[in-house]
């Protein structure tokens, strides 16, 4: 399969000084050069690939690039320079002529000499590395039966280590795929499968050519794929032959909601879907949830195939992570933006049509809610800390795009498309996405484009509004200020700050409401019954405070919450009569008034506004304003009555942060066997499926005592069984794996019995992450050893970090603090875009003392630190900041 190039005897020309310097990586001066100078490009590749081979896991390939060129000539000052790094050139020649194949800092250099006005044909033979994790193409073994497979994963900027290329988003291009692979295998790009031929002991394919897409975009994954074809209008899924039988259940599912998204974004954008075909192709140890590529999204396998058994809110999950890809097809793929600094024009809009079309195909879901609970506190979580950036990031340099990625853009971003939806009104909204669809098909564009866009279809000037939300970090805290007299109110008003501790005002569109009927509460049970009445006023507002005079001489209310229907972005906190009013509405009645169980007079709330009062309280907490011992009584109190799914799962999750980080040692003494008692007999007898195996999973995050450690054991046994629900592989390695961090002494024997009997090919991973929580310094050590190379998967590495740094092993992990913190440069070059908040979020969130915050600070105080890696490290700290302060204001 090797080219004819390979034969030729190859001349060595001059070097040539480029018009710009061969730093590492693509800078936007050079980006922005040669996009000017280079169009109409087109790609035509060849790789070989094969099983693995010890010896040489290098990928062979050819590539033929044409593209037209326009500009001066002659000078070494007008050389190009094409991007290819970590392989290695065996051939290169220029419209005919031998070129120099030397690499410096990821370039080759184009010389102007050889370069023509016009046409140019660019022809190379290389060879690009493969490796289980660290490398553009990734290479993966099937513990079930041996089985390999590989995989492409380019973005932000990786294609350039996997072949020559113009690896910048706004030089878009024609890409002509041939692969030549062992003949069981099954190739997916992203176009169709073309023309096929035996050629030695390979199979040929030879894909059709692609419309333009960015090289992030180009993609292909190879192996004994089984293939689960769809219904009319549906895409075909991919899977592991290992896994076709578990596949086969979920693919209907799959398939219907990615037919009923594309339907849907198609009439919404008044745009049909942009490629020739879709397929989804699962991919194991898939760093992401997935990825967009043209035509064939990959997504992670775990993401569909549940490894424990789902609830409801899981299934909510896996069709959001489906139409949020799907979304990228017209979102990132049609148009894409032409720097990552706009990284949001795909990401956030991705993540808000997907919840935008989950309330259309299956409004039943409580979209709305999932997006308030599951979206919007990892935005603020960041963007009240001072790692916080804006939406439009700053990146001089693609080698730093992977540090765009976070909760910035796919949780903030969406939130903020939210309010300006709510702002403009459906129709504009609408209308202005149509526009900027069909004004930048198959090509590029910025956030002023999108803002163009909507400023022409609503006839309203947005640039006060975008300038605001877009390129300013932060967030406000908007307080509330209530006075009454007479049973009346007198005055409502509203008052923002940011909550970094600038001057910066927002222009905001949220809605109030007044909410009464509730005020006997506290000492008639008929509250139980009371129908309570509400007012809403809208407000938009951009000064630091504003008064609601349409609220003057009402009925003064229970309570006023700032926020209703979750328009508005920003963190809305309760004044103290309305918390007080809040904590009655939502703590139980007195048993005594009650024939069954406790109740609440909230039964009858908006479960959406129900979710947001419980943020509120929960926000005090955070901000060290209210005892999280209290909180917690409170959330125990009302648990045994709420039907809620996804509210006992976030329930559940505060508990126990705040028994593992929060509460002192008092505090965690009280509640702790109250609590393993109540998630215990929810397990046991709550009325739904879903609400068991949510409080299964918060019993196994919380059980710490003996008593509770026995019923751990038992359920392993199945001794002692969750009705409804039999233990998947995760679910019982889950189990073990909280038995070793817990250090019990039957731990070791249980792990080696399931080690035993568990011979799926994910057990291995599964005991792998488990085994870490192993608390003893000989166990760390030799993680911490295997974190440093590339030979342990990725998705492996991933799932053993939170073990690692279990919450009760502090004084054992952390001597490691500081070398984790030390190993952010390496990680950041080379290393999944995800890892690196992984990794910081597992070792950080895994201390709560003064010592390690000291760590923390004084490597911040080190001078010359990637500031880059500073904000991280400053976004990610703030937790263990909040943690010592609440564990100082609230030490019982």
């Amino acid at each position: 399969m090797r080219a004819k190039y390979l034969l030729l005897a190859l001349l060595t020309a001059p070097a040539l000084a480029p018009m710009f310097a061969q730093d590492a990586g693509i800078s936007r001066a050079l980006a922005t050069s040669r996009a000017a100078r280079v169009s109409d490009i087109r790609y035509n590749l060849t790789f070989e690939l094969n099983a693995t081979a010890p010896a040489a896991p290098a990928i062979p390939g050819t590539e033929v690039l044409t593209f037209t060129y326009t500009g001066p000539l002659a000078s070494p000052a007008n050389d190009l320079l094409l991007d290819y790094r970590d392989g290695t050139l065996q051939f290169a020649t220029l419209n005919g002529h031998d070129i120099p194949q030397t690499l410096t800092n990821g370039h080759l250099t184009l010389p102007a000499t050889a370069l023509l006005d016009g046409p140019n044909t660019l022809k190379l033979v290389f060879s690009s590395l493969s490796a289980p994790a660290g490398k553009a193409i990734t290479r993966y073994k099937d513990k079930d039966d041996g089985s390999e497979y590989l995989y492409t994963l380019f973005v932000p900027a990786d294609a350039d280590m996997a072949f020559p290329c113009f690896d910048q988003p706004d030089l878009k291009a024609r890409f002509t795929l041939t692969i030549a692979a062992p003949p069981a295998w099954t190739v997916i790009a992203n176009t169709g499968a073309g023309h096929a031929s035996r050629q030695g002991q390979f199979d040929t394919i030879t894909f059709p050519e692609t419309l333009p897409i960015s090289t992030y975009l180009f993609a292909f994954a190879a192996g004994p794929f089984a293939a689960i074809p769809g219904k009319p209008g549906e895409p075909t899924l991919f899977v592991r032959k290992s896994q076709l039988a578990k596949a086969q259940p979920e693919a209907p599912e799959v398939q219907a909601i990615t037919r009923q998204g594309i339907a849907y974004l198609s009439d919404y954008f008044q745009q049909p879907f942009p490629f020739p075909k879709y397929d989804l192709v699962l991919i194991p140890g898939f760093p992401f949830g997935g990825m967009e590529h043209a035509g064939a999204t990959f997504l992670n396998e775990d993401g569909v195939l549940f490894r424990s058994t789902p609830t409801a809110s899981d299934y909510f999950r896996r069709d959001v992570l489906i139409l949020h890809e799907t979304t990228h097809q017209w979102f990132g793929d049609l148009v894409t933006m032409r720097w990552f600094d706009d990284l949001w024009l795909k990401e956030g809009f991705a993540q808000y049509m997907a919840y935008k079309a989950m309330a259309k195909l299956k409004p039943e879901t409580q979209p709305w809610k999932h997006f308030n609970e599951d979206i919007k506190p990892l935005a603020y979580a960041i963007d009240e800390t001072q790692g916080t950036t804006p939406i439009f990031q700053n990146i001089p340099n693609l080698k730093d795009a992977k540090s765009a990625y976070g909760a910035i853009v796919y949780q903030k971003a969406p939130a903020i498309l939210k309010q300006l939806d709510y702002k403009l009104g459906d129709y504009p909204f609408r209308n202005g996405l149509r526009l900027y669809l069909k004004q930048h098909a198959y090509a590029n564009a910025t956030w002023p484009d999108l803002v163009q866009a909507f400023t022409r279809v609503s006839g309203k000037d947005l640039k006060p509004w975008a300038d605001a939300w877009i390129t300013h970090r932060g967030m406000p805290e908007i307080d509330t200020e209530l006075t009454c007299g007479a049973g009346r109110v007198v005055s409502l008003k509203l008052k923002q700050h940011d909550v970094l501790g600038t001057s910066m005002t927002w222009p905001i569109s949220n809605e109030v409401v007044a909410v009464t009927g509730y005020s006997h509460c506290a000492t008639d049970a008929g509250c139980l019954r009371a129908t309570s009445s509400r007012v809403r006023w809208r407000v938009d507002w951009s000064d630091g405070v504003v008064e609601v005079p349409e609220a003057r001489g009402t009925e003064c209310p229970d309570y006023v919450f700032a926020n209703d229907q979750d328009q508005a972005y920003g963190r809305f906190l309760l004044d103290s009569a309305s918390e007080e009013a809040v904590v009655r509405i939502l703590a139980p009645s007195d048993q005594s008034t009650v024939a069954q169980s406790p109740a609440t007079p909230a039964e009858g709330m908006n479960p959406l506004m129900k979710t947001q009062l419980w943020t509120a309280l929960w926000e005090n907490v955070r901000t060290a304003h209210s005892a999280p011992r209290t909180y917690v009584d409170l959330v125990l109190q009302t648990l045994p009555t709420e039907t809620d799914e996804s509210l006992n799962r976030i329930q559940g999750g505060r508990a126990a942060q705040s028994l593992h980080f929060y509460l002192g040692p008092k505090g965690r003494e009280a509640l702790l066997p109250r609590a393993e008692k109540l998630f215990a007999d929810r397990m046991l007898n709550a009325p739904t499926l879903g609400l068991r195996i949510t409080n299964f999973r918060t019993f196994t995050s919380v059980a710490q005592t003996p008593a509770a450690l026995a019923q751990v054991k038992q359920l392993l046994a199945g001794t002692l069984t969750v009705p409804g629900l039999t233990l998947k592989p995760l679910d019982r390695w889950n189990l073990i794996g909280h038995l070793i961090q817990q250090g019990d002494s039957e731990a070791k024997e249980l792990f080696a019995t399931e080690l035993n009997r568990d011979h799926n090919g994910e057990a291995q991973k599964y005991a792998y992450a488990a085994m870490a929580g192993t608390p003893t310094p000989t166990i760390k050590a030799q993680y911490f050893a295997d974190y440093q190379g590339t030979k342990v998967q990725e998705d492996w590495l991933t799932q053993s970090l939170r073990p690692f740094n279990s919450y009760n092993q502090q004084a054992l992990t952390l001597p490691y603090l500081r070398q984790a913190l030390d190993q952010l440069p390496q990680i950041k070059a080379n290393r999944k875009i995800f890892f690196l908040g992984a990794w910081l979020g597992a070792f950080l969130d895994g201390q709560s003392t003064p010592e390690a915050q000291q760590i923390v600070h004084a490597w911040l105080a080190q001078p010359n630190i990637d500031p880059d890696l500073r904000l991280k490290v400053l976004e990610q700290s703030d937790n263990l900041d909040r943690t010592v302060l609440i564990r100082k204001t609230f030490p019982d």
